[in-house]
């Protein structure tokens, strides 16, 4: 059973999750993200349309991937949270911690904006 899938908009990967219930599952997920980093992928988006709930393995998850793509100088944004997860987010007081949109649109607009921001500052600290 597949629990997740990945697909490419740009240089922005999205992954689609089935479950981010258990740590096993959780850690080959992350493992094909330490390799997307290595082939300089460093923004993601989780869509979160298909996943029901989520229990500390699925919130350790999130706040790996966060910290993973941030450490090369990402980031990870989350899409289609439903209320459950969102009230669990703002009880965790992890609502500030992550950036959260309804579409994916949106998401990516904020990803490519955001890439292209940190583009300019590095030419301007080359010159």
């Amino acid at each position: 059973m597949t629990t997740h899938t990945f697909s490419t908009h740009g240089r922005i990967q999205i992954l689609l999750a089935e479950k981010l219930v258990t740590e096993y599952q959780n850690r080959q997920i992350l493992e094909e993200i330490d390799e997307l980093i290595l082939d300089e992928f460093n923004q993601f988006i989780v869509d979160l349309a298909r996943v029901e709930y989520l229990n500390s393995a699925g919130f350790n998850f999130l706040i790996g991937l966060l910290t993973k793509s941030r450490n090369v100088g990402g980031e990870t944004v989350i899409i289609n949270v439903n209320d459950k997860i969102s009230k669990l987010l703002v009880i965790m007081k992890l609502k500030k911690v992550f950036i959260i949109f309804d579409a994916l649109e949106d998401a990516i607009e904020y990803l490519e904006e955001n890439r292209d921001e940190e583009v300019v500052e590095l030419k301007s600290e080359e010159e």
